[in-house]
């Protein structure tokens, strides 16, 4: 009963999915005045056309997986782009506190502004569609369970990025430095530490190979890369790769989201003075 309360309040009837319409109107609209909205939406467009092109052009010769690959990177860099004002932009339009003063809870407010950057993920989701299929169907080693498997990972990361990016909004009061500190995470996790600890491995032989692995377990692009070598496999090996590289990392992709939602909704307890990353009462 508690989680269908839950379930309710924060996600059928949440007055906050009105953000939904909100990002709508931001980034796919044209209409009015709304300028930064028109000008992402040609650069939008320029690129999907682009892409389509390309895959039409080449569709027996480009694996499928390569364009989710090509989708993974979009949408990292998409997601801060859709979140990083989520709560650190109401500051600075001096609007919070009116949204405070809502008959809304602060989890509403996480959630709802959550899930209006999800719709739009999903809008992205449904254009990458058309030229995958084509790939799909054009390239003759296709494989649907690990191209499935390879889309999991991309929507959960996705996610668990957009739970990054809200988190950092709703620390601190200028979009920027929301912005800024999620790139600068994502930069340091997918590409530095990476670097570092492959200058570290390199002369291990098998077992440098495997703490490589063992500590990129969780990196998309090297869970990606792992699956499009099992794709290409018809023997046991294949079998072990699939039950190692797809699903675990997604359910822990969404499982460190939720966690990080969670503490989200927690920091918006603390006084806008205070810059303290851990929920009251819990020191």
């Amino acid at each position: 009963m508690t989680l269908q309360r839950t379930w309710t309040e924060l996600v059928s009837r949440n007055p906050m999915l009105i953000e939904i319409a909100r990002f709508r109107r931001k980034f796919l609209s044209i209409s009015g005045s709304n300028a930064v909205g028109g000008v992402i939406l040609g650069l939008i467009a320029i690129c999907y056309v682009g892409i389509v092109t390309l895959v039409v052009t080449f569709r027996t010769d480009i694996p499928p997986l390569a364009l989710v690959a090509v989708q993974t990177i979009i949408f990292v860099l998409l997601a801060p782009t859709l979140l990083h004002s989520a709560i650190a932009g109401e500051r600075e339009k001096r609007s919070w506190d009116l949204l405070l003063a809502a008959p809304i809870t602060k989890a509403q407010i996480v959630v709802g502004k959550f899930i209006g950057a999800l719709s739009a993920v999903g809008i992205g989701t449904a254009a990458f569609v058309f030229p995958i299929g084509i790939t799909a169907f054009s390239y003759k080693d296709t494989n649907f369970w690990d191209l499935g498997l390879a889309e999991v990972i991309c929507l959960s990361f996705t996610v668990l990025v957009c739970s990054i990016t809200i988190f950092f909004s709703a620390r601190v009061k200028r979009s920027f430095m929301a912005l800024g500190a999620t790139l600068g995470v994502l930069a340091v996790s997918l590409l530095v530490v990476p670097a570092m600890l492959g200058v570290l491995v390199t002369g291990g032989g098998g077992m440098g190979t495997f703490y490589q692995d063992t500590l990129m377990f969780l990196h998309p692009a090297f869970t990606l890369e792992r699956i499009m070598e099992a794709s290409n496999q018809y023997s046991s090996l294949h079998t072990v790769q699939n039950s190692l590289y797809g699903i675990p990392q997604a359910l822990i992709y969404l499982g460190l989201s939720a966690v990080i939602i969670g503490w989200s909704i927690n920091t918006l307890n603390f006084a806008e003075n205070e810059v303290k990353f851990i929920p009251k009462g819990k020191s």
